[in-house]
């Protein structure tokens, strides 16, 4: 009981500093956040950060990958009967059309992470666990219509599944970094395509 206790208070104490280091993230950004700047956040003690982490980027390497952890296991409940709409609602969740300040100030940071990921292979290791873990929930999607016959059988899963997590992703970079609408017409693109994906009823 004593062991479970402790396991709950660390593991609650992870979960603040994670917490504080949005917070920070969402007030200065990445390029000028310091781990004092985390500390104002926090309600416990600066010198339990530093217990934890001993350095920025690992403390944000660790909030990289609690944000990706959180992402993915949002998409847990999407898991349609029909195997093209499962993907269908994975891409209007990743490429929302309406999204509220929370969900603009934690994709504002994302993509910094991202563009820190050139210099950093530990965030570089994280977006590619993320990636990962998307691109096989996607194609785990196709592998299962293509095995009902939903979709026509000479698509390839693996890459299907590329194409569109790297149309997302780039449609995702454009909405914060350039003054023009990429979102609808990103979106259409997606959803026709996977429309020509359908086999057709006497294909299936």
């Amino acid at each position: 009981m004593a062991e479970d206790a402790a396991d709950a208070e660390a593991t609650d104490t992870q979960t603040q500093i994670m917490e504080a280091t949005y917070r920070a993230l969402r007030e200065h950004g990445y390029t000028d956040l310091t781990i004092a700047h985390i500390a104002e956040t926090f309600d416990k003690s600066k010198s339990l950060l530093y217990y934890h982490y001993s350095s920025k980027d690992e403390l944000v390497a660790a909030f990289l990958e609690f944000a990706g952890d959180r992402f993915l296991t949002s998409l847990d409940d999407v898991d349609e009967a029909d195997p093209l709409d499962t993907v269908r609602r994975i891409v209007d969740v990743y490429l929302a059309v309406d999204v509220d300040d929370d969900m603009r100030d934690a994709q504002h940071i994302i993509i910094q992470l991202r563009a820190q990921a050139i210099g950093s292979p530990e965030y570089r290791a994280e977006f590619t666990r993320i990636d990962a873990a998307l691109r096989d929930r996607i194609a785990a999607a196709i592998v299962d219509g293509v095995a009902t016959g939903r979709i026509h059988e000479d698509v390839d899963p693996d890459r299907a599944a590329t194409w569109l997590l790297s149309s997302l992703n780039g449609a995702m970079l454009e909405r914060y970094t350039a003054d023009h609408d990429v979102v609808d017409p990103v979106r259409t693109m997606i959803h026709a395509t996977l429309d020509d994906l359908a086999a057709d009823e006497a294909e299936a």
